[in-house]
């Protein structure tokens, strides 16, 4: 076999040979032609080079004449790197349809990635990447891909959604579930394909063998003081290393070199609960924007990910072959949502939550006690709803009591307070950012005046009077100040109301907000914001969602899809007294017993960083678009696994459903909020023996909070303390989703810290199939 270029130029599936330009992706670029290797004499031999290709092969993309073809190099040499690529339609590269040869930039990392085109429709196709030296051919491990059905074929699509695979002290166990499924079409990716921090305490552990540990330390970003310093990812080289580390894992290698990859990213390709460009690490306590950084993170993302970058170029751009990914083509002007079709029953649309979204609506710094809404306002709303007078006074009762701080009378308690969350301010900063004392004093008095003024809820303002008093001797002045009035006093809607009790905290702004008071006042900031021609719910930004309801409104295909990083389910406890019935009669009784303080008998979002955070525009857009046109949401992040039944569109009649897959291998929702209920009962006081048992009945909680009038979404299965993955099957009839799910901790099961790469039987022996059906719009749990 001669390895020429023009032995192959009339079969070369690249349009009329435009491999040399226009279909060379060179991961950060290049539009120099290519170099064409030299033949030799006789043929060379062909030898195992895995080595020099450490994270193997991958595929990704896949359109029904084109596909992304990827990989990365290593010899050592830190140079430009030369090598051949062979696509074939068999294993032992017989029929050869593709042989070129391309240049691994040392300025991509040595990443090399190819948009190979005009391939025939629904076919598999093999490739591999040949490294060249010292008259020898090293040879990368061999890669099956696979076409699309052409958009006016009957075919049959059966695929895998996964989400969230963290590294560190875990194992990718669960994608053996997918890998004894040899006959996917191709994967997609949810998101959270890497995390960004090396050993964060609140998720992760260290010590173990999947550790990292960044080479450029200069680089990295510094979490936390004292003895609780972690790292994120932070400099490009940073993220690379993440990539580079991930992609070495046997599991995951071995799933992309037989499936094609269609991806999209989530949070932690750059910052866990990140919004646009900014982090949140500190939760308020400093301004954690990071324009930078988000480009590091978008850059090694386009270089390591099977994605293609045709989104975000101009046609210019692809005429003159110039596919680079240059500042231009990063935040703010990145665009990942991209459709694909699947012969005539499938249409996939993908989408980016991250890039464009605004931030969480409720400040992780929000002060507890400042009253967001006074009575005017609130009551003046709410009677602009259409609201009657009798139930807008009903609801203005349940409502905070408050003062203003700054009249005369409270000046004993202003000063008190300015000298109590100044101590509080101080000593929070310290325990969260890297300054010295005089520092921390200076921002504490700045953040303690900035927060005691204007209307206070006297709820919280007691509370913290009350601790500071049991904390100071009995002589103390601040012993003489009487509890401040809660009783015959205006009532308005604080950010306490809406679970807000600490000062820096993700509990009570992304997690674990009040949901009744949180839709209030998420709907009143959306209708202000409306009037000025903006959103603060957009997650979604104009231009996406107009583009996702332009491509499903004029999409033929039997089955609509949309691929979302974050949930769509709603995620509610309902522990409210004389709730629906759970259907668990020792559950009703520690819900209405004494047991539960009262501060605690309210409906709660579990996440307020999801689809939940975002109510009115969620609402709408599942009514407006994904009902309307019977759209089936496939969600990821929250490491749990739901099916949801949304309510049928008025016109249409359809409904659309959302199946939410689990973690392959992420701590599970349930432990986390285990967790956020222990922090919640430190503040309170010792957990009630009586409510220990509680994370037992997570599912049927979240469950029965749909029942409601109220609810439009049915939650109709639930598992927060199992991993997974999913599996869909859809044909001209029908939709089959399959949770390939495990146990967890909480089972009393190992399944994401032990290694069974080779062990597969034994694993898969452990896996819990869940399986539900949709056929004429109705919903069926086989």
């Amino acid at each position: 076999m001669s390895y020429t270029r023009r032995k192959f130029i009339k079969t070369i599936a690249v349009s009329a040979g435009v491999v040399v330009t226009s279909s060379l992706v060179g991961c950060g670029g290049s539009d120099k032609k290519a170099a064409v290797v030299t033949p030799e004499p006789t043929e060379p031999s062909i030898l195992d080079g895995s080595q020099y290709f450490p994270q193997s092969v991958v595929s990704g993309d896949p359109k029904a004449d084109s596909v992304i073809l990827w990989t990365r190099v290593d010899d050592g040499s830190g140079a430009d790197t030369s090598l051949m690529l062979q696509v074939a339609n068999d294993e032992a590269f017989a029929n050869l349809v593709v042989e070129e040869s391309f240049d691994a930039l040392a300025a991509s990392d040595h990443c090399l990635k190819i948009r190979v085109t005009a391939l025939e429709a629904g076919q598999h196709y093999y490739y591999r990447f040949i490294y060249q030296s010292g008259g020898k051919n090293y040879t990368s491990r061999t890669g099956r891909t696979k076409t699309a059905a052409a958009i006016d074929s009957d075919s049959k699509v059966k695929f895998a959604y996964v989400s969230c695979q963290d590294y560190i002290g875990r194992y990718f166990n669960n994608y053996l579930s997918l890998l004894d499924n040899d006959d996917l079409d191709f994967v997609v990716h949810l998101g959270d394909y890497i995390y960004e921090t090396t050993g964060d305490a609140l998720f992760q552990s260290v010590g173990g063998a999947r550790t990292i540990e960044f080479t450029d330390q200069a680089g990295a970003l510094t979490l936390g003081v004292g003895d609780n310093k972690s790292q994120a990812a932070n400099s490009l080289d940073n993220y690379r290393q993440l990539y580079k580390t991930y992609r070495t894992d046997e599991l995951l290698q071995r799933v992309h070199e037989r499936f094609p990859m269609i991806a999209i990213w989530d949070d932690h390709e750059f910052s866990d609960d990140s919004w646009g460009d900014r982090a949140t690490y500190l939760d308020g306590a400093g301004d954690e924007q990071q324009t930078q950084r988000k480009k590091n993170s978008e850059m090694a993302y386009f270089e390591y990910m099977p994605i293609d970058h045709e989104q975000v170029h101009s046609a210019a751009e692809l005429a003159a072959g110039t596919l680079a990914i240059t500042d231009e083509h990063l935040f703010p002007n990145t665009r990942i949502y991209r459709d694909f079709q699947f012969g005539q029953h499938l249409h996939l649309a993908m989408t980016d939550f991250r890039t464009n979204r605004p931030d969480h609506i409720l400040p992780e710094d929000a002060f507890p006690a400042t009253v967001a809404m006074d009575q005017a306002t609130l009551t003046g709303f709410l009677l602009g709803t259409g609201m009657a007078q009798a139930q807008v006074e009903g609801i203005v009762s349940q409502m905070s009591p408050y003062i203003d701080i700054d009249n005369a009378a409270f000046a004993p308690y202003k000063a008190t307070f300015l000298e109590i969350f100044t101590g509080l301010y101080m000593q929070e900063l310290l325990a969260r950012v890297e300054i010295t004392q005089t520092e921390a004093l200076a921002q504490a008095q700045q953040r303690a005046v900035a927060a005691i003024q204007g209307n206070l809820t006297t709820s919280y303002l007691n509370q913290v009077l009350s601790s500071a008093k049991a904390s100071l001797p009995s002589e103390h002045p601040i012993q003489m100040l009487p509890a401040l009035p809660e009783v015959g006093v205006a009532q308005g809607l604080a950010f306490y109301t809406m679970g807000k009790t600490s000062l820096f905290n993700f509990i009570g702004s992304r997690y674990l907000v009040v949901k009744d008071t949180y839709d209030l006042y998420a709907g009143y900031l959306e209708y202000v914001a409306n009037l000025q021609g903006t959103s603060v719910q957009s997650g979604f930004d104009a231009a996406q969602t107009e583009w996702l309801g332009q491509t499903f409104a004029t999409s033929t295909s039997t089955w609509k899809m949309l691929g979302s990083s974050v949930s769509f389910s709603p995620l509610i406890f309902d522990l409210s007294a004389n709730r629906a019935d759970t259907g668990i009669s020792l559950l009703e009784e520690v819900l209405n017993s004494d047991a539960l303080p009262a501060t605690l008998k309210q409906r709660f979002y579990l996440e307020a960083d999801q689809w939940d955070g975002f109510p009115q525009f969620k609402s709408s857009f599942v009514d407006n678009v994904m009902s309307q046109f019977g759209v089936i949401s496939l969600g990821g992040d929250i490491h749990s696994s739901y099916v949801t039944e949304h309510k049928a569109n008025n016109v249409t009649g359809k409904k659309s459903f959302n199946f939410t897959t689990s973690s392959v291998s992420s701590g599970t929702f349930g432990s986390f909020l285990e967790n956020g209920m222990q922090q919640i009962f430190s503040q309170l006081g010792e957990v009630p023996e009586a409510l220990s048992g509680l994370p037992f009945y997570f599912d049927p909680l979240v469950r029965s909070a749909t029942k409601r009038d109220d609810i439009t979404d049915d939650m109709v299965f639930s598992r927060m303390w199992e991993h997974g993955v999913a599996i869909v099957e859809v044909d001209a009839e029908q939709v089959l989703v399959s949770f390939h799910n495990t146990g967890s901790e909480f089972h009393n099961m190992d399944t994401v810290t032990r290694n069974y790469y080779h062990d597969a039987d034994n694993f898969l022996s452990k896996v819990r199939l869940y399986q539900f059906k949709i056929n004429d719009g109705v919903l069926t749990q086989l």
